[in-house]
């Protein structure tokens, strides 16, 4: 059951959001007042004629009002209370479930697949997921050859349906990828060979940039989307360093320069960047470094904080997490970045799933059913379904649901003359974890706006736990919060809102 929430901003403005309207409204003192009063029991017609026989009413950390204000707020508040905006609402039925014909379907649709082409690499990164602060499986260095995966590509590709528009996005990961070149390049000749007007094949590649100079014309040649890891400037990008500790910057600097040197249209259009943020950069200096050097805004994450090693835990937030900001320098940031930044773009997910006035297209704007609960019953979290956008297919064999999920959470194997994949296994196991998960969710006020993979909440232990999980009190405090930054600088808001949902 999600409640009616009152909230009241920096500025002392109050509001109301109705979850069974969805929608937020500015909302006048004494409605919130007279919503007390009426949970309490008082009948409010009667206070009200108490009212107007002394004139006036002072109510404390109020105000002092006329009977007349008082009655034409009440006649306000029976209105909202007659069409919804007071009442509770249900929440979202999370009881869906997966099916294996659900996940078989996605097998034969999937979008990309991701192959760790060697566990390999030429950087020794402090933050690396291999690196002691993390608890991992024992690296092998392991490379794959064509042969591994022939095939596993030529099964899933036989189970798509031939079509021109049937676009299948391979990616090659690693460890450093291109130090298994070969295995690129086999599996770029392969897919080649199919006929157009049946498939086509998008490739990306991510990199350390290391090789970079040596394999370009490759790439260029057959348009890879290209995603190379640069964390900024030299000190910022001192935890990448190579296997000699020595620092890897320079190389890295230099064959992207020569990248945009000899194929510009092709560094603008196809390189793209990844930055890990930790106590040696920020948002703004990354920003201003990748604007400065490239004219590119790259991908921010914070460095993982997950799957951590115990021994190893207080060193990793002593050495490598991000330090807090001033509120003045945030606020500086968030100019600068405008809808790049991380609270811009959550202040417009606000407008979007909460203000009650964005519509997806016209059928919402018209349709009776705007803001209820249907009876529709939906899976929890986030997470995406096995093979619903992509799969990951690591060096040693083992499927995962992506490349950012654990080792430990396969959901199949395949070698040089098999793909074991087990459709009704794979979604017997999510519901699983939905079962374990879901009482997190049921009281959730996020649980229709959830960002949350469950893979990064502990399922496959006995006490599982949610860090996007709130309640009430949570969700009152992300509204005021919000709320505020927009009214301390309204035309700001006014102007990121118009690129975010009318862009082009």
């Amino acid at each position: 059951m999600k409640n009616a929430v009152f909230f009241t901003s920096g500025k002392g403005n109050q509001y109301l959001y109705s979850p069974y309207r969805n929608q937020l409204r500015l909302c006048h003192p004494l409605i919130i007042h007279l919503f007390s009063l009426e949970q309490k029991g008082t009948k409010l017609s009667r206070w009200l004629s108490a009212i107007r026989k002394s004139g006036s009413v002072t109510i404390q950390d109020v105000g002092t009002f006329s009977s007349s204000e008082v009655a034409y707020q009440l006649d306000k508040y029976r209105f909202l209370k007659r069409n919804g905006f007071l009442k509770p609402s249900r929440n979202i039925n999370i009881e869906g479930r997966l099916k294996g014909s659900d996940v078989k379907k996605n097998i034969s649709t999937v979008r990309q697949v991701i192959f760790e082409v060697t566990e390999d690499c030429n950087l020794n990164c402090t933050y690396c997921t291999y690196s002691k602060f993390y608890i991992n499986k024992e690296r092998h260095d392991s490379y794959l050859s064509f042969e591994n995966v022939r095939h596993t590509l030529t099964e899933l590709i036989s189970r798509r349906t031939p079509s021109p528009s049937n676009n299948l996005i391979i990616s090659f990961y690693g460890g450093e990828p291109l130090k298994n070149f070969k295995f690129i390049k086999s599996v770029v000749e392969f897919t080649n060979s199919y006929p157009r007007d049946q498939i086509s094949f998008t490739y990306s590649l991510s990199s350390n940039g290391l090789l970079l100079k040596k394999y370009i014309g490759f790439l260029v040649e057959h348009n890879f989307d290209l995603s190379v890891s640069l964390d900024g400037d030299e000190v910022a990008n001192s935890f990448r360093v190579l296997k000699n500790n020595k620092p890897s910057f320079d190389i890295t600097t230099k064959n992207l320069d020569y990248v945009r040197t000899h194929y510009p249209e092709y560094f603008e259009k196809s390189i793209s960047f990844l930055t890990v943020l930790h106590n040696r950069n920020s948002f703004k200096s990354v920003h201003e470094f990748f604007q400065e050097r490239y004219s590119k805004v790259p991908q921010m994450a914070d460095v993982n904080p997950i799957n951590l090693n115990p021994l190893h835990e207080k060193e990793f937030h002593e050495k490598l997490q991000s330090k807090p900001i001033s509120p003045q320098e945030e606020k500086e940031t968030i100019k600068q970045m405008e809808n790049v930044h991380p609270k811009v773009r959550e202040m417009s997910r606000l407008t979007e799933y909460y203000s009650g006035f964005v519509f997806k297209n016209y059928l919402e704007v018209i349709s009776s059913k705007r803001g209820k609960v249907s009876s529709k019953k939906f899976i929890p979290t986030a997470t995406c379904t096995p093979f619903s956008i992509r799969a990951y297919f690591s060096a040693d064999g083992t499927i995962l649901p992506c490349e950012h999920i654990s080792p430990f959470h396969g959901i199949g194997t395949y070698s040089d003359n098999q793909l074991v994949l087990d459709p009704t296994g794979m979604a017997k196991l999510y519901n699983t974890y939905y079962d374990k998960i879901s009482r997190f969710c049921s009281k959730c006020y996020f649980i229709d706006n959830c960002q949350e993979c469950l893979f990064n909440a502990g399922v496959e232990t006995d006490h599982p736990s949610c860090s996007f999980y709130i309640r009430e009190s949570g969700f009152r405090k992300y509204l005021m919060n919000h709320y505020s930054n927009i009214e301390n600088d309204y035309p700001f808001y006014r102007k990121t809102t118009q690129t975010a949902f009318y862009e082009g």
